[in-house]
């Protein structure tokens, strides 16, 4: 079992009565009785989704949550993500093995020299990069997982010239994906070895959700040449929808003044 608490409906729902628009709007966490009033449902019903005692709420109570408590489009589609969760109790040592990166595939990354490209699965293992993305994230090919990186390999934080914002929005989006990915128990045995980090444990029990980048810059710091370089940076789910596949690309650009 994770040492960290998977996500769970009952959990995210009592996290967004605290930190929701609707509940900063108010200036406090929003009592359940408010909940269950904005969105027609009984206060006991509102416990037992919390307590994670009632039985799955239907798309119709789901929405009318994300209502009550004003969330994204991102929050609300984890909401319902989540009403249909159920983690894998498969040993991912079971399971078939990860995705092929196909010649083709790694001749596409580098014939894209001198920018970046890699391409990395769901659950941030690096699949497959060329040199430069190689060179410029240090250990990345080592560490074998952005995560990991981020938080296992020290030199991340010199790369990283934001590496808290960086390092929150890879938590995030590996939050969001679990719960979309029931099926793979690899994320669960992730989590579990990730939550020995103290800095993942913050990140992760802070409970947020991004899909897609807070930002097209990515700025790093080229340790070998000892400058920053700005990259516009843009991820691309691959067109083969059963393989489940992101490109990342990271196109140098000039600094605006």
């Amino acid at each position: 079992m994770a040492a960290l608490p998977v996500p769970s409906f009952g959990d995210y729902l009592r996290h967004l009565r605290a930190h929701s628009p609707a509940s900063e709007a108010k200036g406090g966490r929003l009592s359940r009785t408010e909940v269950a009033a904005g969105a027609f449902l009984s206060v006991g019903y509102v416990i037992k989704l919390e307590q994670g005692t009632a039985e799955n709420p239907s798309p119709e109570a789901v929405e009318r949550l994300a209502e009550t408590l004003g969330v994204s489009a991102v929050q609300r589609r984890h909401l319902h993500d989540l009403a249909l969760y159920r983690p894998s109790q498969q040993a991912a040592a079971d399971r078939a093995a990860g995705t092929p990166i196909t010649p083709v595939m790694e001749e596409a990354a580098d014939n894209l020299l001198p920018q970046l490209c890699g391409y990395i699965d769901d659950l941030w293992n690096v699949l497959y990069c060329n040199d430069e993305y190689a060179r410029m994230f240090r250990h990345i090919t080592k560490a074998g997982n952005v995560l990991r990186w981020f938080f296992e390999v020290p030199e991340s934080r010199s790369i990283m010239v934001e590496w808290d914002s960086e390092a929150r929005l890879t938590v995030a989006w590996f939050r969001a994906l679990m719960v979309r990915r029931a099926g793979d128990a690899r994320f669960g045995e992730l989590l579990e070895e990730l939550s020995r980090n103290p800095e993942f444990t913050r990140m992760w029990l802070d409970r947020d959700i991004f899909m897609g980048r807070h930002s097209p810059y990515m700025l790093l710091r080229d340790l070998d040449q000892g400058r920053d370089v700005r990259l516009l940076a843009q991820v691309y789910a691959w067109p083969d929808p059963t393989q489940a596949v992101q490109m990342f690309l990271g196109i140098r650009t000039e600094r605006r003044p």
